[in-house]
């Protein structure tokens, strides 16, 4: 069964939500591919809900913040 869309940020607003991660880290605990991490990262970052506390052309890193905890919250419990 195909996941939704909420189902997806979800995933990976809680792989974010620990300590910091790569793009790599982050698809492969929430289980999304590479490619859609990064699209949804654009959102997460336009949006405010992550940080890149590094980059370079080889790797990025990523962490949460406030209002991303609060939106993933706001998820999950708009799910229930």
């Amino acid at each position: 069964m195909k996941r939704t869309y909420d189902d997806i940020r979800v995933s990976l607003l809680k792989a974010i939500s620990g300590k910091q991660k790569t793009i790599n880290e982050i698809s492969r605990i929430s289980k999304v591919n590479w490619k859609t991490v990064q699209r949804h990262i654009v959102f997460f970052k336009g949006s405010g809900f992550v940080n890149e506390v590094f980059s370079s052309p080889y790797v990025r890193i990523l962490e949460i913040t406030e209002l991303g905890r609060a939106e993933l919250k706001r998820i999950e419990e708009g799910m229930k």
